[in-house]
């Protein structure tokens, strides 16, 4: 009925995972489960520390070269961006501010410049 025997073997790891799991809430098992937690402990901690010692030897050597290149070029385009945008800052602080001091120094030119719709008074009077 199924072609692969991986799943079997998936259903059977699920079970015991779930047996495990009920048999752990048991007070009679808490000894036994404790056992079996520190020995599983000891195991995964080898495991552990042969898969860092592993990663420190073949997988860190491969590629920190690479990754230092291309920390260099991200740290360029960075400081290329903020030059950017300390430029395009300071260039509308300037503009703002020269506004601000040419209508403290000069106040009705920016008046007589813009256009004022006209009033009722100013209309000519029609003929009726």
């Amino acid at each position: 009925m199924f072609q692969d025997k991986g799943f079997i073997k998936y259903i059977v790891i699920i079970a015991v995972i779930l047996i495990v799991i009920f048999l752990s809430q048991q007070a009679y098992f808490k000894g036994i489960g404790k056992n079996i937690f520190l020995q599983g402990s000891g195991v995964a901690q080898e495991y552990l520390s042969k898969g860092s010692d592993w990663a420190q030897n073949s997988v860190y050597p491969k590629i920190s070269g690479e990754v230092q290149k291309r920390g260099d070029m991200i740290k360029n385009e960075i400081n290329q961006e903020k030059e950017k945008i300390s430029q395009t800052i300071g260039e509308k602080i300037k503009n703002y501010f020269s506004g601000v001091a040419d209508s403290i120094l000069h106040p009705g030119k920016t008046q007589q410049n813009q256009a004022c719709p006209p009033t009722e008074s100013s209309q000519a009077p029609s003929s009726q």
